[in-house]
């Protein structure tokens, strides 16, 4: 979920994971809003946009046919694993931020038994998930070679929720920012999960319903 499948990491995927998690603390540490948000920003156009492009685009297509199914997708892999990767710092980076006159409103206590209810949940079920369908679909690797994959879809959470990984799975994101009290930091989970039902509509659904005959688990949108 960090963005590491630690049997495929390579020396790109290293430096730039050890590049991300220091400008990431260099960010927490200053905890100004002028560095903060333009990394954020960036965070959202390049996992959310650059996904899609790239996902809906013959880049896969024409990568495949230069080099073969396994590096073409280890190099995509090792590019998706940046983005989970700074998606998650960008969250972490704008919860460091806060606004004190909105957030004392709320008890303490209750925001802090709110955030380890949320980020205890939506972390069982993103896990859950993953394990249920496989870490290589989570890496959407289905979308990139352009063709099914043998997976499982009817089991897990999937048996109660449509799409547990961009319903409740999101709930992590609110957690750790309310565990951080931060209102900032809310807000930057709610604009991810509101981008990843985006990325669900315009990319994820209409290959689901081209290259599977599935149970309506992923075929809707909750």
């Amino acid at each position: 979920m960090a963005g590491w499948r630690l049997e495929h990491l390579n020396a790109v995927w290293v430096a730039g994971s050890v590049a991300s998690v220091f400008l990431a603390h260099v960010l927490v540490t200053s905890a100004d809003w002028r560095l903060t948000l333009p990394y954020f920003l960036f965070t959202l156009a390049f996992y959310y946009g650059g996904n899609a492009l790239i996902l809906r685009s013959t880049l896969p297509a024409r990568a495949i046919a230069r080099f073969g199914e396994q590096r073409a997708f280890r190099g995509y892999e090792t590019l998706a694993g940046l983005m989970f990767l700074n998606q998650g710092l960008g969250v972490g980076c704008m919860a460091a931020l806060h606004l004190p006159r909105w957030e004392q409103t709320v008890p303490a206590p209750l925001v802090l038994a709110a955030g380890v209810t949320l980020f205890a949940v939506g972390l069982v079920i993103k896990l859950w998930a993953t394990l249920t369908v496989g870490v290589d679909v989570y890496f959407f690797r289905d979308m990139f070679l352009g063709r099914p994959l043998p997976t499982a879809c009817d089991g897990g959470p999937y048996r109660f929720l449509h799409n547990p990984m961009y319903s409740v799975g999101q709930l992590q994101g609110y957690g750790y920012a309310l565990l951080y009290g931060s209102l900032p930091g809310v807000v930057a989970a709610g604009a991810g999960h509101l981008l990843i039902y985006a990325f669900y509509f315009v990319a994820e659904r209409p290959f689901v319903r081209r290259n599977y005959t599935v149970p309506r688990a992923v075929e809707t949108t909750m």
